[in-house]
Formats: structure tokens, sequence, C-alpha cells
């Protein structure tokens, strides 16, 4: 059985560039595919480690308290991007490299991990300002960039 974490981030997230930061930052990794396939992180010998959904806005606080419960949907405000982090079962290092992933990605984009996270982080990224998503940084979904799947709870 694989192993679930759920990064709810302010900002819209760059997964490539937190992989590719952990992968500078001595992390042994291989990237595959991406939007709109699941980014797929390997480790040096072609084993599959970690499959990163693509990113997906839910802007209505009503739906992250139907999806994670009233008490986790406390800790988080909504819009936030909900980012789907599963590490393949049976390989102890996938439930570390999902965990650091879905951690870094908060680090730089502000939010919380699902289920075990604390109340939000603020955005640590010098582009977060500049990004559209949240307060501060101009109208949700206005970043730019749409995702084709359309936005849960708008």
């Amino acid at each position: 059985m694989s192993s679930d974490l759920v990064a709810l981030v302010r900002r819209r997230p760059d997964v490539h560039a937190v992989a590719d930061g952990m992968i500078a930052m001595g992390e042994a990794l291989e990237l595959r595919g991406g939007e709109p396939e699941p980014t797929l992180v390997y480790d040096t010998e072609g084993r599959l480690l970690v499959s990163i959904e693509d990113a997906v806005q839910v802007s209505a606080q009503s739906e992250l308290r139907r999806l994670l419960g009233a008490d986790f949907a406390e800790r988080v405000t909504a819009p936030v991007w909900w980012v789907d982090v599963r590490a393949v079962a049976d390989l102890p290092d996938a439930t570390r490299i999902a965990r650091k992933f879905a951690e870094s990605l908060v680090h730089w984009a502000g939010g919380t991990v699902y289920p075990d996270g604390t109340s939000e982080a603020p955005a640590r990224s010098w582009k977060a300002s500049e990004q559209g998503g949240g307060p501060g940084g101009g109208a949700p979904g206005q970043d730019g960039a749409a995702y084709h799947g359309g936005v849960i709870g708008g």
C-alpha cells in the first residue's frame, strides 16, 4: 500500500523546480513525466519511488472540510493548490523522498502537509509575491497559468 500525502500550498506550485532543487542538494533522483501526466520520481536504480499528481486549485472552504475533515480544514484557508504525493510501498526511501518533497513544496510556496501538518507556513520564495492564488498575490487562480482540469469548489 502506498503512503499518501497532500501538499496544500498557497501559490501554484512548480513541481519540477522543487524536485530539481532536491536533486541539486544531493538527492540521487530522476524525474519523468509531468503535466498533464503525473511527475514520476525514480531512484538511480530505475525504481519508481514517488508519483506527484498535477496541482488542482481548491477554492471553497467547504470543499476542504469535505475532503480533509473539519478539524484539519480549520488549519487551512481556501484557496489552496492541492498536490497529491504518493510514495511507493515497500521502499523505505520512497516515504522519505515523498515527505521531503511535500515539505519542500510547502516551505517554498506556503501552506501545510496533510495529514499531519501544522498551521499554515508562509511562502518563503522570492517569487511568491509575484504570483496569484492567495492573500497579497492577486486574484486566486490568476497567475497566468490555467489548470485545464478546472477548479474544485469554484
